[in-house]
């Protein structure tokens, strides 16, 4: 057992989750950033090293993202505010790293990126780009992370070093359907020459 860590939360650990329970009907939004299926088979590879038990809940790889900003659902009027201005936003190329992975106390498994000013600074804008469509809410601390599990108490994350490089050319923006079946719908992708518009 010398080669896996068991009940790594500490109470400085962060609560966060995949975005904040929906007030406005059975759906929220997420601005966020989704592996390509390298990225995924990578985490997958890593996702077999845990010890799991058997009530853990693996998020589908398809499904793996992580969140920059997480708001409830919105008119479409209000939508197509958010689109312009989320289209405005300079989106450089970020390369990232998977770097760790841990259980946290809110009972997730997750693995988090290395610090990076281009992804902290990809979130200020997204914030201020919520703000200026007019959307009131909150900007969350960010955190960087992918959820890889839920009901992990008692889950064990291999020690061994951890390094998946995560090349990012565009970001999201996706309307989540949490309650069975849990599905993504992309609204947008920004990046680069490209926007889908909603």
């Amino acid at each position: 057992m010398d080669d896996f860590t068991r009940g790594n939360d500490s109470p400085q650990d962060p609560d966060p989750d995949d975005g904040p329970a929906p007030s406005l009907g059975p759906s929220h939004l997420l601005i966020a950033l989704f592996p390509d299926r390298g990225v995924q088979r990578a985490i997958e590879a890593h996702r077999k090293d845990w010890i799991w038990t058997k009530s853990s809940r693996f998020p589908p790889s398809q499904r793996l993202h992580l969140t920059l900003h997480a708001l409830d659902d919105q008119r479409d009027a209000v939508l197509q505010r958010l689109d312009e201005a989320l289209s405005d936003i300079p989106m450089r190329p970020l390369d990232l790293v998977l770097d760790s992975s841990r259980t946290w106390n809110n009972d997730i498994a997750v693995m988090q990126t290395a610090e990076h000013d281009g992804l902290r600074a990809l979130h200020r804008r997204i914030s201020f780009a919520v703000a200026h469509a007019g959307i009131a809410t909150r900007t969350p601390r960010l955190t960087p992370h992918i959820t890889i599990a839920r009901k992990t108490t008692g889950a064990a994350c291999p020690r061994n070093p951890l390094s998946i490089r995560w090349p990012v050319n565009n970001f999201l923006l996706v309307r989540s359907w949490p309650s069975h079946p849990a599905r993504h719908e992309v609204l947008a992708s920004y990046g680069p020459g490209e926007n889908d518009g909603v």
